[in-house]
């Protein structure tokens, strides 16, 4: 079942958690990022992703998949197992792999969706409007994977 969409207590704010261990990459997402007025945090591998995420509530995870210490797929692994904050988060593999295989990897480890580096600015957009209620932000998502609209059959135009 696809997870519900990411709620912001802030009216339009969204805690947004930067998992991504190339200083350069990890300046490029807060700086897109940071031009919509989100809130950031930024860790620099999946233990560190773990950690604060057992203590801190996220709307959405921006999440590295090649990675010391912990790769991204573990890291999604271990908070998608607690049953405390975060484990339903939306959480988004952000990876140079756009392979199909890896796209399968993303989604088994428990991530929502995917965005291929070099990241697009447009796309990162429309990712966060499709997770979080900033649809206001982006164009129409674009379809993808666990999106909620595709759960089930859609209605039919009258005619």
């Amino acid at each position: 079942a696809p997870r519900p969409l990411a709620k912001s207590a802030t009216g339009g704010k969204i805690r947004i958690l930067i998992v991504e261990d190339h200083w350069a990459n990890r300046k490029l997402l807060e700086a897109m990022l940071l031009q919509k007025g989100h809130d950031l945090d930024c860790v620099e591998n999946g233990l560190e992703a773990v950690n604060i995420t057992g203590v801190a509530e996220f709307d959405l995870i921006l999440m590295d998949c090649n990675m010391p210490v912990m790769d991204g797929w573990q890291a999604t692994e271990k908070i998608r197992q607690r049953a405390t904050l975060n484990n339903s988060t939306p959480i988004i593999a952000v990876t140079a792999n756009a392979m199909k295989g890896d796209r399968d990897k993303c989604i088994a480890a428990g991530m929502d969706d995917y965005i291929s580096k070099p990241v697009d600015r447009k796309k990162l957009y429309e990712i966060i409007a499709k997770w979080t209620n900033a649809s206001q932000d982006a164009a129409k998502p674009p379809s993808g994977l666990n999106h909620p609209a595709a759960a089930g059959p859609q209605p039919q135009a009258k005619g």
